[in-house]
């Protein structure tokens, strides 16, 4: 009887401790991604440099219409820098403000609530250039990604316009099925 009191108590202790180590890990990630946002800070700006540059020489990319899908490519790929530069940026800020609490709130609002929490927190603290440059990401990223959107339309577009000349029978067939 004692020897099944043992096991049992082994069990819960077993369990106890996976528990802990299944809450322990993800707080472990969000410690080190915190810890590693604030290293971020050094190359962050040099990152929305580099990519800023990049979208300035697409331009002439996006206004050429056989190059238009390359160029929403690729101002996709410059969104995706603005958006981890964001992310990254108001992860720090609002460790370096808020703490670990903060950031774990913030990860609990779909991942992206670090920029809520870091707005916040520039808002509550009255660090101003902090919120214009969380403003000025977002901005960056949002109309990167729009404009990458708007491109592929107008490159599939032109596609379709193209595919319609040289077959029109296959298009209105295939644009018949999809729609």
């Amino acid at each position: 009887m004692s020897i099944e009191k043992l096991k049992s108590a082994g069990g819960m202790a077993a369990g106890l401790l996976l528990m802990l180590v299944l809450l322990a890990l993800p707080l472990m990630l969000l410690l080190g991604a915190a810890e590693i946002s604030v290293w971020a800070l050094d190359w962050i700006p040099q990152a929305i440099g580099i990519a800023t540059l990049g979208c300035m020489l697409l331009i002439p990319l996006a206004i050429i219409p056989a190059t238009r899908g390359l160029a929403a490519s690729l101002f996709g790929l410059a969104s995706l820098v603005f958006g981890a530069c964001l992310w990254l940026y108001a992860l720090a800020f609002t460790y370096l403000e808020w703490g670990m609490l903060g950031v774990v709130i913030g990860v609990l609002i779909f991942g992206v609530g670090v920029v809520v929490t870091g707005t916040l927190a520039a808002i509550f603290s009255g660090m101003w250039v902090v919120l214009g440059n969380v403003a000025f990401l977002l901005a960056l990223f949002v109309g990167t990604r729009l404009l990458s959107v708007w491109l592929a339309r107008l490159a599939d577009e032109r596609h379709m316009r193209k595919a319609a000349r040289e077959t029109p029978s296959e298009v209105v067939i295939a644009h018949k099925i999809e729609g």
